[in-house]
């Protein structure tokens, strides 16, 4: 743990709660009460995170460029469009249903645009096990904010303390960049002697990315990331959180502080711990096993209480609502592990995962929010289905990988890390700090599009930068400039 994390844990609490916030308590009752005749709130948040998520997939060039501006507005717009879904059925200047659509859309829509800066932060600065940590920091802020904003807390201060979320965790975001910063050491005194590492679009030095990933690998991943994204969606549309309105408000008013905070808070703690964080350095085919199959014990618990004839049992409520917080985190972890084995644009890799996420979540409210219980368990036994599927696959595509790695013979491994070997040789032959950025990315397997993805660069400069470099260190293609490294 350090500062950064820390930052970046209250700011995902925040997020989190100011959703929630919107979506199951009494300051927000009439204007979800006011749409339920018709569609149920919910949608409309998930279509905004679905138009989000889409941008990050089909623009991230832009996206990046644009970050200097929107860190500003895209926070004022989130809490201007709470306050729209908030007051929508208390004003007669303006339509209300329209208000309280464009707030919704407006706030998922910034409510994604957040939480994936925090990720991107995390694991391009910190690395993935600080970002298991701050997410699960982030689920376990949440718990008690909530419990105390619902208990405590009258409706209209409900709806101030959500308007006032997104720019909490804006500012947070901000704290925790100036955290991974000052924690880099860079800039000052003998930092500027070194040659600068790869850099974020946030300015924060990053840590040396891992050498290019094998095509099984990179398929297994796809798999892990679409599935996790399935199973967080059938489980959070089977919680509580499923449904947005007055079978849902005033949640935790009641909520005992064990059963409502502690005892998630330590769940999400120890699955953190004991089935990813101590899972971090297994073989991708089973590192995410023990935790889907995990998820998915819970998710059978949801079948047991889903019995028409019978009352829902309390322990079985909450179980499922620890089955959710549970799947919340794993996929942020499959997420930010995608991250690091995907040769693709870190924004396109959180993108499609989101629009996976919200696109069943959304199919979900449309098709069977009403469905009998049968339907709503044969989507169950289809997620079921799913999960196994996805856990063989990559099972197998990593045995298949495995033995072509033995067929072919060990591979002798680095004195240093690629990083710190590009250092030297960009020393030694004299490359500009940019064109050394440019070489430790091409050392490492990177794409000539991965590069100019992730430095934000034009196609042109990355190949004038390709060109320099080969003529300094008297190459004359990847090959060549590959055989002189490993000598």
């Amino acid at each position: 743990m350090n500062a950064c994390v820390a930052l970046a844990a209250c700011g995902l609490g925040l997020n989190l709660v100011w959703c929630t916030l919107m979506g199951h308590t009494l300051g927000f009752l009439s204007s979800a009460s006011g749409m339920e005749d018709w569609m149920n709130p919910r949608l409309f948040f998930l279509a905004g995170i679905l138009a989000s998520s889409l941008a990050f997939a089909l623009a991230p060039r832009a996206l990046r460029h644009a970050d200097g501006v929107l860190r500003f507005v895209l926070p004022l717009l989130a809490a201007f469009g709470t306050a729209c879904f908030g007051l929508s059925y208390h004003q007669t200047f303006f339509d209300a249903s329209a208000l309280a659509v464009g707030g919704l859309f407006v706030a998922g829509a910034c409510y994604f645009w957040l939480v994936a800066r925090f990720v991107l932060l995390l694991v391009r600065a910190q690395g993935q096990t600080c970002t298991v940590a701050a997410v699960a920091g982030g689920l376990v802020v949440k718990l008690p904010v909530l419990l105390l904003l619902t208990a405590c807390v009258d409706p209209g201060g409900q709806v101030v303390a959500a308007m006032a979320a997104p720019l909490a965790s804006a500012f947070a975001f901000e704290g925790a960049v100036a955290a991974a910063r000052a924690g880099s050491g860079g800039g000052e005194g003998s930092a500027r002697q070194e040659v600068p590492r790869v850099r974020t679009v946030f300015g924060v030095p990053s840590r040396p990315r891992p050498p290019a990933s094998s095509v099984a690998d990179r398929r297994a991943m796809a798999i892990l990331l679409a599935t996790a994204a399935v199973v967080l969606a059938v489980i959070r549309s089977v919680s509580y959180l499923g449904m947005w309105g007055d079978t849902n408000a005033n949640i935790s008013a009641d909520l005992p502080w064990f059963t409502g905070v502690a005892l998630p808070a330590g769940c999400v703690a120890l699955f953190a711990w004991a089935a990813l964080v101590r899972m971090a350095d297994s073989a991708l085919a089973v590192r995410f096993q023990p935790a889907l199959l995990l998820i998915l014990a819970g998710l059978f618990v949801v079948a047991i209480q889903a019995n028409p004839t019978a009352e829902p049992l309390r322990f079985l409520t909450g179980v499922i609502q620890i089955d959710e917080l549970l799947a919340h985190l794993l996929f942020w972890a499959v997420v930010a592990c995608a991250l690091d084995v995907l040769d693709v644009s870190p924004y396109r890799v959180m993108g499609a995962a989101c629009f996976v996420y919200a696109l069943t979540s959304v199919a979900w409210v449309l098709l069977l929010s009403r469905a009998a219980i049968v339907d709503t368990l044969l989507v169950m036994l289809a997620t079921y289905a799913l999960v196994v599927a996805a856990l063989c696959a990559t099972w197998f595509a990593g045995r298949r990988d495995g033995e072509a790695v033995c067929r072919a013979g060990e591979a002798s491994p680095l004195s240093e890390t690629v990083a710190d070997t590009c250092s030297e040789i960009a020393r030694r032959y004299g490359l500009s700090p940019r064109e050394t950025e440019v070489f430790t990315l091409l050392a490492q397997g990177r794409t000539r599009a991965f590069i100019q993805e992730e430095l934000v660069l034009s196609g042109g400069t990355v190949k004038t930068h390709v060109t320099h470099i080969y003529a300094k260190m008297g190459v004359h293609d990847r090959q060549e400039m590959m055989d002189l490294i490993w000598k």
